[in-house]
């Protein structure tokens, strides 16, 4: 069985379209019984694993991947290298509990508090050991100790992981940032991150294996990642003005692996203009399924997009609905999504008293049944990689406004026929695609189903299986 890797710096509950990408592909190979999905977490904090669980209970991540973190990959490693289980905790005489709370004491004088509850990961216990320097915060899961994390009064935070009790990494931030790393296995001291980070994935047992990299957070470690290596590219490698970025040329040119993914047939065209790449360009387009719900009566315009402005300039689009506006009095444009620009957003529509008729209505988990809801979907950004939410409003008969960009809205809009594309920063323009689209609605939501077939499940399926089994051969 081949193992695939996706790597993530650290699993939330919410994610945009990439996040999304990855699991879409984790849950695709799930469906195949010659792979085996793991999800591999840089972070070992604990919320991330409950996240984890909590996205599977949800149904987001299939019951087949697998989440493993850096310290639990390197497990057998550290076992082989003599690591021994932690026995450091303080010695007490008398113990008593109360609910959940289990107070130990030596000699009359407190050494040790535990606090207990059961959650997704099992029976977690918080064992708080009264420290001069700033108290010790140890987890233990199902009575093994996970991690122990010291705060001091100085802002410097010590975090030592362990996994089944044997003390993996040792790591010292403050406010945040990297300060110093050690090993526990082989002893060695680190004062770069990336270093640090690269000690431990030169060190996993990676066998039959194969390595996603999504984008340029992680692509450093594939130099020590022993494994079949590919690299996906979810976003542009041009600017907004359409200058090559030389963080993505650097990355795209000199990437060690063995092969580099986009989703659309013109970012692969233009990346091979554009660059050298390190290794061969491949295409795998992402999928979406419907809803799988009855269709409703459609209404109002939506956005299901973060909140950042600077490259999802949802203002503009707010602007040009509030000159149309008053021509569709039953339509309301709603706005669905988090981020850094929701202040911003909130006092445009207080100063353009159009509250009554543009809503932000915060993040939302169920974004097909949205879509499936709408008259139309309104995608302004400046950049595009692919453009999940694009597809995923096609896939539910919802047309599509977007900016006029590469390279997901140019290869899935049809303008005039599924959608609209209008030239970045033009308010009248969106203002007349809005205009446009709500006066022939029916029209529009006919064209959506136009060139789908490119993006079916089994499309999606079949590339990743050839794609996958081409990089790791039967009986390599």
């Amino acid at each position: 069985m081949t193992r695939v890797y996706s790597i993530f710096e650290r699993i939330g509950l919410g994610g945009g379209g990439k996040i999304k990408a990855v699991y879409h592909r984790m849950n695709a190979l799930a469906e195949m019984d010659e792979f085996e999905p793991i999800l591999l977490s840089i972070d070992h904090c604990p919320r991330r694993k409950l996240n984890f669980l909590d996205l599977q209970a949800a149904g987001t991540i299939a019951q087949r991947v697998r989440n493993v973190t850096v310290p639990e990959a390197c497990y057998q490693i550290a076992l082989n290298a003599g690591i021994t289980v932690f026995d450091g905790f303080p010695a007490f005489d008398h113990s008593e509990k109360k609910g959940n709370t289990t107070l130990y004491t030596r000699q009359g004088q407190e050494v040790m508090v535990d606090k207990t509850k059961t959650s997704l990961l099992g029976t977690m216990i918080k064992r708080v050991v009264p420290h001069e320097d700033g108290d010790l915060d140890y987890l233990l899961i199902d009575g093994a100790l996970h991690q122990l994390v010291q705060k001091k009064a100085d802002g410097v935070v010590e975090t030592t992981d362990f996994v089944k009790g044997l003390p993996i990494r040792w790591t010292k931030t403050k406010g945040g940032e990297f300060q110093l790393g050690r090993n526990l296995i082989d002893g060695k001291i680190y004062r770069m991150p990336r270093a640090f980070g690269c000690a431990f994935f030169e060190m996993i047992p990676w066998d039959r294996s194969v390595v996603f990299f999504d984008g340029v957070t992680s692509a450093y470690l594939s130099s020590v990642t022993k494994a079949q290596r590919a690299l996906f590219l979810h976003a542009d490698h041009r600017g907004p003005k359409g200058e090559i970025v030389p963080r993505s040329q650097f990355l795209i040119e000199n990437f060690k692996g063995e092969a580099i993914v986009t989703s659309t047939e013109v970012h692969k065209m233009q990346m091979e203009a554009d660059v050298s790449p390190a290794a061969k360009v491949h295409v795998i387009p992402h999928f979406c399924e419907t809803s799988g719900k009855p269709v409703k009566a459609r209404k109002h315009l939506v956005t299901v997009s973060r909140l950042e402005l600077q490259g999802k300039p949802i203002d503009e689009c707010i602007a040009a609905f509030c000159k149309i506006k008053d021509e569709f009095p039953d339509v309301d444009y709603l706005i669905y999504g988090v981020g850094s620009g929701q202040v911003q957003l909130e006092g445009q529509i207080a100063a353009l008293r159009c509250g009554d008729r543009v809503r932000l209505m915060g993040y939302t988990n169920r974004p097909l049944d949205v879509f499936r809801g709408a008259i139309a979907s309104v995608y302004p950004t400046m950049t595009e990689g692919f453009g999940l939410s694009i597809l995923e409003a096609l896939s539910n008969g919802c047309p599509v406004i977007s900016y006029d960009v590469n390279y997901g809205p140019r290869e899935m809009i049809l303008s005039g026929i599924k959608g609209e594309l209008v030239r970045p920063g033009d308010i009248d323009a969106i203002a007349g695609a809005m205009r446009r689209v709500l006066s022939r609605p029916a029209h529009y939501q006919r064209g959506t189903s136009l060139g789908l077939e490119r993006y079916t499940r089994q499309a999606y399926l079949s590339n990743y299986r050839a794609f996958v089994k081409a990089l790791v051969p039967q009986g390599a």
